[in-house]
């Protein structure tokens, strides 16, 4: 096996002169990929982390400490203990690729090792087609994560769980089982228990088959996001819609996705699509929302994600009465005929119309004429005791001759007023939904 694990990491191109930083859990798998590194000349460091959640991590915390000492190696321990103001399973996630960021340094490394095996690949394939993901999740588990500062790899992915218990029975290791993994709570644990056992009966080499298929998709993807990451570079993290509509479709829905990713944003394939749905080549602002603090939103030629408290300011216009635009979940055109009951108006005469009309956010000193004097919207707003986080939103429209005819739903001026009666076109605000 020890062999495989070498050929395996000469296969990848994952050549090692540094330390290596092992993730050490006490279990067979992390046991046996410290041990077989070692024995393959590596210089290891073996870390450590007691959750301090059952009474048998202290033993396995001094075991782990007296299996360092064997070898001759630094051993490094986080101690840790859970806060209980977060979830446990990512609070937990994050402070120990924490500390074995801070290993990496004190030992002058970026080389992080990780005992995840084939058959932890097929559970997490099997997971992440459950769950839903994109083209990289599908893939599965990656022998190598290189963020550009710190290398995550699984030099164990060649060999499968049976191959390990028998590596740590022959070499007489000292390893724990966590209570935990035989509980059905967990959907990897279901997973594993009912789901795979039946593939092996379809299939004796599975490991390799899934090994194979997240190879190819891993692949792919890499392809792909190469190109995402140059279009994103190239637009300064902003989709530019003329060109975004000639791309592949692949290509498109990881560009988006990348954008996702760069803010720490989950995702899914409808919301992936939702986003796609909006960047046709037609004009105006539309919005999706896609997290509680974010709207990915488009305007005019481009569409980026902002999150919603920023200011955002939009303007689309309407440059002859066959226009339509869109204002957020707001669709806005000319009509010579009396709207629907549900649709917002005004009614004003075809030959005073001054184009083009300009459909806004609100701006600093903003005032509408009125038929007892102006008024500012900011006032309007307060008085109508609009939010202040919806007051941006609030469509805003003016003529040609920057004259303020309408707050949407809020208030005429006194020109559009007058015209109540003698008006014979409809300027009509529908308000639309996207899927």
């Amino acid at each position: 096996m020890e062999n495989r694990v070498k050929n395996f990491l000469l296969e990848n191109n994952l050549i090692i002169n540094s330390p290596i930083v092992c993730a050490v859990s006490g279990g067979a798998d992390s046991v046996s990929m410290l041990h077989i590194l070692h024995r393959l000349g590596y210089k290891v460091i073996l870390a450590h982390v007691n959750h301090n959640k059952r009474s048998q991590s202290i033993i396995e915390e001094e075991s782990m400490r007296k299996l360092a000492m064997s070898l001759s190696i630094p051993f490094e321990l986080l101690d840790y203990h859970y806060s209980g103001e977060d979830n446990f399973h990512n609070d937990s996630h994050n402070a120990r690729y924490d500390f074995f960021r801070c290993v990496c340094e004190k030992y002058n490394t970026n080389i992080l090792a990780t005992a995840h095996h084939s058959d932890d690949q097929i559970e997490t394939v099997l997971m992440k087609i459950i769950e839903g993901s994109n083209l990289y999740g599908y893939g599965g588990i990656s022998v190598c994560n290189d963020d550009g500062r710190y290398k995550i790899i699984r030099p164990l992915l060649c060999v499968n769980k049976k191959e390990i218990y028998e590596y740590a029975s022959k070499n007489k290791l000292t390893f724990f089982e966590d209570s935990s993994n035989n509980e059905d709570i967990f959907l990897r644990n279901r997973i594993r228990h009912h789901i795979v056992p039946k593939l092996r009966v379809e299939s004796s080499d599975i490991n390799n088959k899934i090994m194979e298929y997240s190879i190819q998709l891993k692949e792919a993807f890499s392809f792909i996001r190469k190109q995402s990451i140059d279009y994103l570079s190239k637009t300064n993290n902003k989709i530019v819609i003329d060109s975004f509509n000639e791309l592949d479709i692949a290509l498109k829905k990881d560009i988006i996705s990348l954008m996702f990713e760069k803010l720490n944003i989950s995702k899914t394939y409808d919301i992936i699509n939702s986003c796609l749905s909006i960047l046709d080549n037609s004009f105006g602002t539309k919005s999706v929302t896609i997290a509680d603090n974010y709207l990915f939103i488009r305007n005019y030629n481009t569409a980026q994600i902002k999150k919603i408290d920023d200011k955002i300011f939009k303007e689309v216009k309407l440059y002859s009465i066959q226009d339509e635009v869109y204002f957020d979940k707001y669709k806005f055109y000319f009509s010579k005929n009396i709207p629907l009951n549900a649709f917002k108006y005004i009614k004003l005469c075809y030959n005073t119309i001054e184009l083009p009309f300009v459909v806004r956010s609100k701006k600093d000193g903003d005032e509408i004429n009125l038929p007892f004097g102006t008024k500012k919207i900011s006032r309007i707003f307060i008085d109508k005791k609009i939010n202040k986080n919806l007051r941006d939103s609030i469509p805003v429209i003016e003529d040609g001759k920057h004259n303020i005819l309408w707050v949407m739903d809020l208030i005429k001026s006194n020109d559009v007023l007058k015209q109540k009666e003698s008006g014979d076109i409809y300027f009509v605000c529908e308000e639309v939904f996207y899927a």
